[in-house]
């Protein structure tokens, strides 16, 4: 892939992460890859501003849920029935909306941490109990037998990440067995963030929650979009499967606007990714893949207090910089001192401390550059 001259498209861009720090610091912070959409993605848009048809057009939302449906076939060979979904504005506008609809404030909603810190706001936001189960290390390993410990009496919901960010993680077959057991043992709803389903690393393979434990379908919500692995995430659009019957029939009794949904710009784009976009995914996933061993190769031959755990899917390195001299935030230290910006570690759980996220969707010339500040910062022995 020819990425000349991609510095200067990079810098051009409006999004957070290439202008919240300045011209001056690398970004390899929010998850916001630096590709350029596939070309249908940007056609399904532009056709329709060309056309003026930026009215009731109904094609895409229309098409929407059935697209995602074979799509997850055709992706995990995970069956589901097209009246058991519904279209949102984004995968934590669902999670959000159904953890609210099944408890009350006061409720417990376990946590595999560390986690996506968005999940922590939305229990805290809305006056539920975050239940705090802590990933074992090394390899950030679901313990069953600590998840059960932890659930309180009233405990009622998991928000699970599957792939999990910001480890990387692909629960294995046993893994997702045990969690299955105590989840039907104490009838609990499992809301499934999958937007990282199609960027697992070669050999490891998404197995789709309800798929890998078919008794956890009536449990569990399942949550789908194109946001990651198509790079558009502004675009809002996220699909969700709803297993459990009684949260059907609560989401049939709301007024039909209430939970809003995607735009129709939103929907025809997350149509053409889901139909027209499976060469540009193969494509970009390949080179994804081979920037994740690059991290890794690099910190293993010049820095090697900075461990590392190759992810299994997404694009994030969690690195582990408890053994350097930059403390337990080392993302606030390298934005100042080395002009880097990672994701702080410490927002992501107590588990976070010492660690910084790392996002390696770019070109290689980028990504060296920011391998190069992060290694020279290091070796030198900065301090906070």
């Amino acid at each position: 892939m020819d990425t000349s001259g991609d510095w200067d498209r990079l810098r051009a861009l409006k999004g957070v992460k290439w202008t919240r720090y300045g011209p001056e610091v690398l970004p390899a912070w929010v998850a916001d890859m630096d590709f350029d959409q596939a070309g249908p993605i940007k056609a399904a848009i532009t056709s329709m501003v060309e056309r003026g048809d930026l009215g009731y057009e109904f094609e895409g939302l229309n098409a929407l849920q059935s697209t995602w449906a074979q799509w997850v076939s055709r992706q995990h060979g995970l069956e589901v029935d097209v009246d058991e979904l519904w279209s949102f504005t984004g995968a934590l506008h669902a999670l959000e909306a159904i953890m609210i609809l099944d408890t009350v404030p006061g409720d417990g909603v376990v946590l595999f941490t560390p986690i996506y810190y968005p999940f922590r706001s939305a229990i805290e936001d809305s006056g539920r109990t975050v239940v705090d189960v802590a990933l074992d290390t090394p390899g950030w390993r679901l313990d069953a037998e600590r998840f059960e410990d932890a659930l309180t009496p009233n405990t009622r919901v998991v928000l699970f990440c599957h792939p999990h960010n910001p480890t990387g993680r692909v629960f294995d077959a046993e893994e997702l067995a045990a969690f299955a057991d105590v989840v039907e043992r104490r009838n609990l709803l499992v809301i499934t963030d999958e937007v990282w389903a199609d960027l697992a690393h070669a050999p490891n393979k998404h197995v789709p929650l309800i798929l890998a434990e078919p008794r956890l379908a009536k449990h569990t919500v399942t949550l789908g979009s194109a946001s990651k692995a198509f790079n558009v995430s502004g675009l809002r659009c996220a699909v969700a499967h709803v297993g459990p019957p009684h949260l059907r029939r609560a989401l049939d009794q709301f007024p039909t606007h209430l939970l809003g949904g995607p735009s129709t710009m939103s929907a025809a784009a997350t149509v053409a990714a889901w139909t027209q976009c499976d060469d540009w995914l193969n494509e970009h996933l390949a080179i994804i893949s081979t920037n994740r061993d690059h991290v890794g190769a690099r910190l293993a031959g010049e820095c090697e207090t900075v461990r590392f755990e190759a992810p299994e899917a997404t694009y994030l390195a969690w690195l582990d910089f408890t053994q350097t001299t930059l403390g337990d935030d080392p993302a606030k230290v390298l934005l100042k001192k080395a002009g880097v910006a990672l994701d702080q570690g410490l927002k992501f759980g107590y588990q976070g401390a010492g660690y910084a996220r790392l996002n390696f969707a770019t070109n290689r010339e980028v990504l060296d550059a920011v391998l190069d500040r992060i290694i020279a910062a290091v070796n030198s022995g900065v301090t906070p």
